[in-house]
C-alpha cells in the first residue's frame, strides 16, 4: 500500500505519519525531513529557511536513492511529496493507492508553527501547547534536544510557504483527478485536521483499513 499524505505546514502530516506506518508497517519518506538532516551537504539551508521549494532535480534523486536504500514490500508512505506537478508526474513509476489530503484554518497553522519544537533525527514533531514532550525541551523517545525550525520563526515566511502551498495542490488535485479516474472520491480522501489528534487518527484508520 502507498500512500500520499498531502497539507499545509502544520497540519499534523508528520504526527500522523508516525501512527500510519507503525500500524501499517510502511516505510515513512518524508523529503522535509531528509533534507534538514542534510542541509549542510546539499547546500541549500537558506532555501529552507526562506520557505522556499528545492530543485526538482535534487528532489528526485534523494527520493529515488531513499526508496532504494528502505525497500519495503508492505509500501511507502509519503509525506509532503510530491508538492508539485512535475513532482507527482515523477512519482508516476510507482502506483499510489491513497492520498489523504489535510485542511486547516489559517489561524490554526500560524499557531501551531509558531510553538512547534521537532526531534530533527527522527521528525518527530511537538507543539508546547497541544502535544508538548514529557520534559519541556526535549525529545520523550531519546532525550535529545528539540530544536525549532528556522522556517517556523517568521509569520511572513509562514505566510509565503501557505500560499505556495495553495497555489500548487490546485495543479495536484487536477493531476490525480486524471490518474484516479472514477475511482478518484474513493482513493482522494480530504480530512478536516481542525479536530484533536486521536480524531483524525481515526478518520485515517477507517479509509486505510477499507
Amino acid at each position: 500500500m502507498n500512500i500520499i499524505i498531502l497539507g499545509p505546514p502544520g497540519s499534523g502530516k508528520g504526527t500522523q505519519s508516525f501512527f500510519i506506518i507503525k500500524k501499517y508497517n510502511l516505510s515513512l519518506i518524508s523529503l522535509g525531513n531528509i533534507l534538514r538532516k542534510n542541509s549542510n551537504k546539499y547546500n541549500i539551508s537558506k532555501l529552507i529557511n526562506n520557505g522556499n521549494l528545492i530543485d526538482d532535480k535534487l528532489s528526485f534523486k534523494i527520493i529515488k536513492n531513499y526508496l532504494y536504500k528502505n525497500s519495503n514490500n508492505n509500501g511507502y508512505l509519503f509525506d509532503g511529496f510530491p508538492r508539485s506537478l512535475s513532482q507527482a508526474k515523477f512519482l508516476n513509476f510507482i502506483n499510489i493507492d491513497y492520498i489523504i489530503e489535510f485542511v486547516l484554518k489559517d489561524e490554526i497553522i500560524f499557531d501551531r508553527l509558531l510553538n512547534r519544537n521537532i526531534h530533527l533525527n527522527s521528525g518527530r514533531v511537538y507543539n508546547i501547547k497541544y502535544n508538548p514532550p514529557i520534559r519541556e525541551g526535549y525529545d520523550d523517545i531519546t532525550g535529545e534536544k528539540l530544536i525549532k525550525r528556522c522556517d517556523d520563526l517568521n509569520l511572513n515566511i509562514i505566510k509565503k510557504r501557505l500560499f505556495i502551498y495553495n497555489d500548487l495542490l490546485i495543479k495536484l488535485r487536477n493531476f490525480y483527478k486524471n490518474y484516479f479516474g472514477i475511482n478518484f472520491f474513493y482513493k482522494y480522501n480530504i480530512i478536516d485536521c481542525n479536530n484533536n489528534i486521536n480524531y483524525i487518527k481515526k478518520k485515517i484508520y477507517k479509509i486505510l483499513d477499507k
